[in-house]
């Protein structure tokens, strides 16, 4: 499964473990240098997780900020 590396941060939206519906319209911070995995792409969206966590993100607003690592 591919890992990706964040080469700067990005705001996303948080998403229900279960249901994978988005918690609410505020945004968390996602770090410079973090590990993404299962990344998606549905609806113009990317859907990944970190820390073990879902979150959401426009696609184009990811697309410049990682680069696939492992």
């Amino acid at each position: 499964m591919a890992k990706y590396e964040l080469t700067k941060s990005i705001d996303a939206r948080k998403l229900n473990k279960r249901t994978m519906n988005s918690l609410g319209p505020e945004r968390f911070n996602i770090p410079f240098g973090a590990i993404l995995t299962d990344l998606k792409e549905e609806r113009g969206l990317y859907v990944f997780f970190y820390l073990g966590e879902p979150y959401e993100v426009p696609t184009i607003e990811v697309l410049s900020a990682m680069k696939e690592i492992e």
